[in-house]
């Protein structure tokens, strides 16, 4: 007999799916660490790697911990910790859970713990190397990569993934292909924002909403900064517009999962809040506490849009199967 995936049948573990939610939580605090690192300039202040000063990790005297390193130091115990926890996933996943239908949470949890794995190697080259622009970026790219598994698995791991949503097949296949839109613009402007970041290119613009008092940056300024900065503004605008529309359509459908509609909307509302707190960064002389915070949210607005995707492209397949 063909295994039911409908919601009557078991549920996944619940052990595994705090476990989870748990995992996602710590790599989010984890990368608004690296915001906080980058935005004090602190990449640097442990100058080692894998050591700390010489020695291990997790025997570095406390009383040590000010300033920069206070911030670096940090990042990588909890770095350390969402490794240990990411290797625990896969040891739980690959030996303890065997139902055929959960084969996509191991190699979903593998993937995760071959990305944090190449996350903590770029993040050691970038301190071997200096904080090189390709690595740096990389370092942060394969964060976000890694966060995505950690949101996938939230969301797959609900009870709610295995059952469609009640409305049309043509629907779901539209507001579908729309989160692909939107995640990838999402990717996109995550990608554009570590640039910026890394480039040293947030005040290469030196004005906000304008650019040099206008629309388009002078010819008279043009360079690899400027127009770094200048691209990530535009994905920003354009994701903000694309998002407010992601919400309308998704709060305007019903007949779905009340999570997904709210989930929705609250990213319309806060994308007008990263749009400002982008202002504040500008307006601010890149102050750490917009910088940092800055990075937070648009995390936030990648886990919101992450989880949209997932969980619409797995409704598009199942109304496809009838289910």
């Amino acid at each position: 007999m063909e295994l039911s995936l409908q919601v009557t049948a078991e549920a996944p573990p619940r052990g595994l799916r705090r476990f989870s939610v748990a995992l996602m939580l710590m790599t989010f605090g984890l990368i608004g660490l690296g915001g906080l690192v980058n935005s004090t300039g602190s990449g640097l202040s442990v100058p080692d790697w894998p050591t700390t000063y010489g020695q291990h990790l997790f025997l570095y005297p406390i009383s040590e911990w000010r300033g920069g390193i206070l911030y670096e130091h940090t990042h990588r115990l909890v770095a350390a910790v969402v490794g240990l926890m990411s290797f625990v996933l896969v040891l739980w996943s690959w030996l303890l859970i065997r139902e055929p239908r959960y084969q996509w949470v191991r190699n979903v949890a593998l993937v995760a713990f071959v990305l944090v794995v190449l996350q903590g190697l770029l993040g050691g080259l970038t301190v071997l190397y200096r904080l090189p622009t390709l690595l740096s970026a990389s370092h942060a790219m394969v964060a976000q990569s890694f966060f995505a598994c950690t949101v996938l698995l939230v969301v797959g791991l609900q009870a709610g993934w295995y059952r469609g949503p009640s409305l049309p097949l043509d629907k779901v296949q539209s507001l579908a292909k729309f989160a692909l839109f939107v995640w990838l613009l999402s990717f996109g402007q995550i990608l554009f924002g570590a640039l910026t970041r890394h480039t040293y290119s947030a005040l290469a613009i030196p004005d906000f909403p304008l650019v040099f008092g206008g629309i388009f940056p002078p010819s008279s300024a043009l360079n690899g900064q400027v127009l770094v900065h200048y691209t990530h503004r535009l994905l920003g605008f354009a994701l903000a517009a694309a998002m407010l529309l992601q919400g309308w359509f998704l709060w305007s459908a019903k007949g779905q999962a009340a999570w997904v509609r709210w989930l929705a909307l609250s990213g319309a509302v806060v994308v007008i809040g990263q749009i400002l707190l982008g202002g504040w960064l500008v307006w601010s002389y890149r102050a750490v506490f917009p910088t940092t915070l800055h990075v937070i949210v648009g995390t936030a607005l990648w886990a919101v849009n992450t989880a949209l995707f997932f969980q619409l492209w797995r409704w598009r397949w199942l109304s496809l199967q009838g289910r």
